[in-house]
């Protein structure tokens, strides 16, 4: 399969994601994931609620859904251009009690009138774009004069390197494991079942296109019209420790990780996380894995 035109391919993959996407990513919206989203926004927003509210790329709604339960949101709104990945995003909201409006769009040709919202957000989405000054000066536009945007879990230049080492070594160690007499812990993985699968195996390296340096996101809100434009990072150990474990999970034969291995990996990962954040006062934001940006469209 040849899709080479990017959007296309991230329509593509994530419509035929859209129904495992959440089991795959242990996407969830139980109180741990809750408390992640709720930390973040108590971290980068200055408001404890906020009326009229839009993610772009919402994908199954992870980010809005939970920050709708951490009580940030009143009225959700959502678009992505994976109508798979929309209808799911619909279907949790129902579960949850949450009406979530939603409509099918190109990040950065938004289709929303001027001074929309009140806060506009995305998670994890903004390097599968073409073009992200684009998706963020649309996001800008789409703000109230005084709105907020608030972008999270962006993978930065650095930071990516650093844990495609993490993961090498896990897959290396696994590998040589598994060499030993008896050990099966691998499996060669099946071939693709059904066309969905297909799909995915052939786009799966045409989705992720960019990672970010810190200094060019705050330089690209800036030259949207934000003001107080504010960009951290998070997560160095905890990453490294994270994608490590991610990679176990994807390798391993099924049924050789259980329960006692899905808490071990949580809990090693929150430690790890309190460990770096001591650790962001005194190493370069660039060498940690996620951003997180925000910025307020003036107010006249």
């Amino acid at each position: 399969m040849a899709i080479l035109d990017p959007k296309a391919a991230n329509e593509a993959y994530h419509d035929a994601a859209a129904e495992t996407y959440d089991e795959k990513w242990a996407i969830s919206f139980d109180p741990p994931s809750q408390r992640y989203v709720r930390e973040r926004a108590e971290r980068m927003l200055g408001e404890p609620r906020y009326g009229r509210v839009l993610e772009v790329g919402t994908g199954t709604g992870f980010f809005l859904l939970n920050l709708w339960q951490a009580g940030y949101v009143e009225e959700a709104h959502a678009t992505d251009i994976s109508t798979g990945m929309l209808e799911v995003c619909r279907l949790n909201g129902q579960v949850l009690g949450c009406r979530v409006e939603t409509r099918a769009a190109d990040a950065e040709r938004l289709p929303y009138d001027d001074d929309e919202f009140d806060l506009v957000v995305g998670h994890a989405f903004l390097h599968h774009l073409p073009d992200p000054p684009g998706a963020i000066a649309e996001m800008a536009r789409v703000l109230r004069p005084g709105g907020t945007l608030f972008i999270a879990g962006e993978p930065t230049r650095w930071g990516h390197r650093i844990t495609g080492i993490s993961k090498w070594t896990a897959r290396t160690a696994l590998g040589l494991a598994d060499a030993l007499p008896g050990a099966r812990l691998k499996e060669p993985p099946p071939p693709p079942a059904t066309e969905a699968e297909r799909v995915l195996q052939d786009l799966e390296w045409d989705v992720d296109l960019h990672t970010f340096a810190p200094s060019d996101v705050e330089r690209w809100a800036e030259g949207a019209g934000l003001e107080d434009v504010r960009v951290e990072t998070e997560e160095l150990v905890a990453a490294w420790f994270g994608w490590a474990a991610r990679t176990i999970e994807g390798e391993a034969r099924p049924g050789l990780l259980g329960h006692r291995w899905g808490r071990f990996a949580f809990h090693g990962w929150r430690m790890l996380f309190a460990l770096d954040r001591r650790l962001e006062r005194v190493i370069p934001r660039g060498l940690f894995y996620n951003l997180l940006l925000v910025g307020r469209k003036p107010s006249g």
